[in-house]
């Protein structure tokens, strides 16, 4: 009997092993570009998912130059209230959470970075223009009150917090943890797994203990459709959408009728004004790319001698210049892109205007114009008048001078009505 028991009592801690084994998860999630919208709709959308996966705390791998201010607080305001811990962990080796990525940093419960990484450059850039400095200082401050709050919320340094605001200071990962901007320096996810393991944390008047002994990862990142999302808010990309749409939709007016120039065309500009609705633009660079492309057909349809179509070349430059209205450099469009389209359109402008000149100067070949010059011969003898067979069909025709032979060689010379006048052709 004493057997048994011990035996079932043996089993029970076994399977009370495994069940506690089982129940330690950490449910993984990525911010590695910049931030904006498709991220802010990523994180906020499967932050909530660790709980329905039973996880214990939320790692959050970041890797980010900054992004959109907007996206930065909605992030960081979930990541506060959400009910489980989050640690944040800038990796891999030399990345870096800078600028909006240090604020997020700032909004988890626990912060680690890889040695070779870095935080901060965390100074507002402004997003719309020029601002008077009046209202710079209270951007500044504004964003200086949110980080030190944050940072006196999770017992971290405050002075330091405010400096890589105003100062816009950035620190390496030892820096980090030496001035109590971080909790860990963790060379791998592993490292910073058995440094986590028995920490007790405080969060909303919580008390959580991670256990990260036998732990189970679950990692969560950008589906498909996220994925083409977040590509497609790149400036750049979203530039060259917009440029494809105009140029599809250009094709499509220079040669009228639904085709594969139109669709295309089409659904790069729908796609591209997606992409531009989440990043700060300049409405006076829109209408001047659009502006342009207007010159250039007009120029196509009413030949101006190319003065229009410089125009349009030269209004496309602009408003690709102007496009963006940000400061910050990763929401900046290539200047190399924008020369390249510059000469694209340069090129596309000339080869269409070739067109139009060359189709000037080419001879007509219908209606009665179209007849003059052409050449045949006589189907009977002309004495003035007779028949000849001339482009495959045969005329009525009249001798211009003299009497014409059977099978001789013949040339138009002009007509009168439906009558071709005709000479012999020599040689």
């Amino acid at each position: 009997m004493k057997k048994i028991i011990f035996g079932f009592i043996v089993i029970l801690l076994f399977v009370s092993t495994f069940a506690i084994a089982e129940s330690n998860k950490a449910f993984v999630l990525k911010i590695d570009g910049i931030i904006g919208p498709p991220v802010q709709n990523y994180l906020l959308n499967n932050i909530e998912k660790a709980e329905e996966k039973d996880a214990d705390f939320v790692l959050l791998e970041i890797n980010t130059p900054g992004g959109l201010s907007q996206s930065m607080r909605k992030i960081s305001n979930e990541i506060m209230n959400f009910s489980l811990p989050v640690v944040g962990y800038v990796t891999p080796e030399g990345a870096h959470a800078a600028s909006a990525g240090a604020f997020i940093m700032m909004a988890c419960d626990i912060t680690a970075m890889t040695p070779t990484s870095s935080i901060g450059a965390a100074h507002p850039v402004n997003m719309g223009g020029k601002i008077d400095s009046t209202m710079e200082k209270k951007v500044v401050n504004d964003m200086v009150t949110y980080i030190t709050g944050m940072a006196k919320k999770h017992n971290r340094n405050t002075e330091v917090a405010k400096d890589m605001v105003k100062e816009s200071i950035s620190l390496t990962a030892k820096e980090a943890e030496d001035q109590n901007v971080i909790e860990f320096v963790a060379k791998s996810r592993e490292d910073l797994f058995a440094k986590l393991d028995s920490l007790e944390i405080e969060k909303n008047e919580q008390k959580y203990v991670l256990h990260t002994k036998n732990l189970e990862v679950v990692s969560h990142e950008m589906n498909i459709i996220e994925q083409f999302l977040y590509h497609i808010s790149n400036p750049n990309i979203a530039y060259i959408l917009l440029m494809l749409g105009f140029y599809g939709i250009l094709a499509e007016f220079s040669s009228p009728g639904i085709g594969f120039a139109g669709v295309f065309g089409s659904i790069s500009l729908l796609l591209a004004l997606f992409a531009l609705s989440n990043l700060p633009i300049n409405l006076v660079g829109i209408l001047l790319i659009f502006v342009g492309i207007i010159l250039i057909i007009l120029e196509v349809q009413v030949q101006s001698s190319g003065i229009l179509g410089i125009g349009g070349v030269v209004a496309i430059i602009l408003g690709s210049l102007m496009l963006i209205r940000s400061r910050a450099p990763f929401l900046q469009i290539s200047l190399n892109l924008v020369l390249g389209v510059a000469i694209f359109s340069v090129l596309f402008f000339a080869l269409l205007l070739t067109l139009v000149l060359k189709a000037h100067k080419s001879k007509v070949k219908t209606g009665r114009e179209g007849e003059v010059g052409e050449t045949g011969y006589a189907r009977t003898t002309l004495a003035p008048k007779g028949k000849v067979w001339v482009r495959g069909e045969l005329w009525n025709a009249k001798s211009a001078s003299g009497k014409i032979k059977k099978d001789e060689k013949i040339q138009v010379v002009e007509m009168d009505g439906m009558t071709l006048i005709v000479k012999p052709k020599k040689g």
